[in-house]
């Protein structure tokens, strides 16, 4: 099962495959942002077709931040939030498809305030953030 591995504050999408009976780490994507976007999920089922991926687990790993950065740990809510961003993205995509273009757009918007407020609360713990 692929895994989120974090390189200071750079995140991938890492899984391992076993080629000639030895096992070998390959980067499945690179992770910006604070949910993993479709097009990023398109990518991967398209190259990687027979590597099954947890995206609510991935997006709850992207909610917790890299390890040991932030100045305050990040609330368990936010994780609870990943998850329901994810649900109301996957809402959203159904309403696209049943042409629904209010309640998509609704729906995608609640899940960008919960997104939006996650990604303040980083901004506003990252030692490394310049204010202005």
């Amino acid at each position: 099962m692929p895994f989120v591995r974090w390189r200071g504050r750079c995140a991938q999408l890492i899984a391992t495959v076993y080629k000639h009976g030895r096992s070998q780490k390959i980067t499945l994507a690179c992770l910006s942002g604070f949910y993993v976007s479709p097009n990023t999920k398109r990518y991967v089922a398209e190259n990687f077709p027979g590597i099954k991926v947890d995206w609510e687990a991935v997006d709850r790993a992207l909610a917790q931040g890299p390890p040991a950065i932030l100045k305050t740990s990040t609330p368990s809510e936010h994780l609870d939030w990943a998850t329901i961003e994810n649900r109301l993205r996957t809402l959203a995509a159904r309403a696209d498809k049943e042409n629904l273009t209010h309640d998509a757009s609704c729906l995608y918007k609640a899940a960008d305030v919960l997104t939006g407020w996650r990604a303040h609360f980083y901004q506003e713990n990252d030692p490394g953030r310049r204010k202005h």
